[in-house]
């Protein structure tokens, strides 16, 4: 999208380069005659040039250069061979439709905003893969701790089998005993199952984030732990930065003035067209003569001069030849040039609505990822209370199984709710990972300027 905008823009601005022009043409002609006075050999060389250029206030200028070499068998000429020049500049100058930086450079201006908001979109796209990376990574951090989890729950499951298997035998523990043990072991097998798969699924997610091909034998692995909550800046403080820095926003605010660019340009455009026009030149004349003999008079005599002479008079200004006028044209209904301008009002007035939306939208992913943050401390505390209570009253719930004053479905419940807590602390720790990852997305400027 980046470079679709660069090459936009430089597109457009290429309409403002002025234009050089060459030619080099040759014309060889034999024709039939039907006068003694028309010649049937024409050869003739042009040599023209010159060059265009269009003002920032839509003033278009044109310069031209020619000099042009013509031999003739007519038997009446007195300059068989003749050489002519020419140089001239024309104007056109827009008074109402096309006058203007406005007009002239609207689309350019405009184009010059979808950069910038390209170039805040590449910035966005950085942070939001970092982000993107990051969360992916606690997303692991996560699965390989409820593995971890599940792992010591199954062991548990295991031994709590064997044991009421042989408490079974031994007559102390009923056939219900031993059901809700093997029921406990099999959930825990099930649930062992699906932790594998997660962390694997989650590994695969990190390696597509991190545009590598997951392997199929080996994964990764998370090293690092998830940092404890900051301390936050007052909420006032956090949102402007956010309006200050935020990528997305910005480049909502270069579409909202790519949009008015184009209105102003519509609406200068709307009006009749009505221009001045004019041009100034000169001619010059040389050529190899002879006379030519008209019954008793003798016309033109034996001279060969140059394309010298011809400039010279050019710039003497001994032919001089100019033009001047006005031009005005209205379209009956006039509609077309209005029709255009309501359409970019209209798209201005969308992008306008597009960044007022961007902008409460920014403001209440911060404020969601602010709360976050702010009771994460809170969150995470409980979660570890949660979790060290639970693991507790499932110790307790054992020694009281082995003391008689429970039965076994009383420690399965236990053991689940220790598993519960943990996968509960875990995405605890995930959810405030996540919420510090989105809110230095949200407001953090770029790391540097795109390409």
């Amino acid at each position: 999208a980046l470079q679709t905008a660069r090459g936009a823009r430089m597109r457009e601005a290429g309409n403002f380069d002025p234009t050089l022009i060459g030619e080099d043409r040759q014309v060889s002609t034999d024709s039939p005659v039907s006068s003694p006075f028309s010649g049937s050999e024409l050869r003739q060389r042009v040599l023209s040039g010159g060059g265009s250029w269009l003002s920032p206030i839509g003033t278009s200028f044109t310069v031209s250069l020619a000099q042009t070499k013509t031999e003739s068998n007519a038997p009446f000429t007195t300059l068989p061979r003749e050489r002519r020049t020419g140089a001239r500049v024309d104007f056109v100058q827009p008074l109402l439709k096309g006058f203007g930086m406005a007009a002239v450079r609207g689309e350019l201006r405009a184009l010059d905003r979808e950069l910038e908001a390209a170039r805040r979109r590449y910035e966005g796209a950085t942070l939001g893969l970092s982000a993107d990376v990051e969360n992916a990574y606690w997303e692991l951090y996560a699965a390989e701790r409820d593995l971890v989890s599940s792992r010591i729950q199954r062991q548990r499951a295991a031994v709590f089998m064997r044991d009421q298997m042989l408490r079974g035998r031994a007559g102390v523990a009923g056939p219900g005993a031993v059901a809700a043990a093997r029921t406990f072991l099999a959930d825990q097998d099930a649930q062992l199952l699906d932790a594998r798969l997660r962390v694997r699924s989650a590994s695969d997610r990190l390696s597509q984030v991190m545009g590598i091909s997951p392997s199929l034998q080996d994964r990764l692995h998370c090293l690092d732990e998830p940092a404890p909550p900051p301390p936050l800046d007052p909420l006032p403080a956090v949102l402007e930065r956010a309006f200050a820095a935020n990528t997305e926003l910005k480049a909502a605010q270069q579409d909202s003035a790519a949009a008015l660019a184009r209105l102003r340009k519509a609406w200068w455009n709307a009006w009749p067209s009505f221009e001045a026009f004019g041009g100034y030149g000169g001619s010059g004349l040389a050529g190899t003569s002879r006379p030519v003999v008209f019954g008793s008079d003798t016309v033109g005599t034996f001279a060969d001069t140059d394309f010298g002479s011809a400039w010279d008079q050019v710039w003497a200004d001994d032919f001089p030849d100019w033009t001047f006028g006005l031009r005005f044209t209205m379209p009956i209904g006039w509609r077309a040039d209005r029709g255009e301008r309501l359409r970019q009002r209209g798209g201005y007035e969308r992008a306008r609505a597009a960044l007022k939306a961007r902008r409460l939208a920014l403001e209440a992913e911060v404020r969601g990822a602010y709360r976050e943050i702010g009771t994460a401390r809170a969150t995470l505390d409980a979660m570890h209370e949660l979790v060290a209570a639970s693991r507790e009253q499932a110790r307790i719930g054992r020694l009281e199984y082995q003391a008689g004053r429970a039965t076994a479905y009383d420690l399965v419940d236990l053991e689940a709710e220790v598993a519960r807590a943990e996968s509960r602390e875990s995405q605890a720790l995930v959810r405030v990972a996540r919420s510090l990852t989105e809110l230095r997305r949200l407001t953090q400027p770029a790391p540097e300027r795109a390409p």
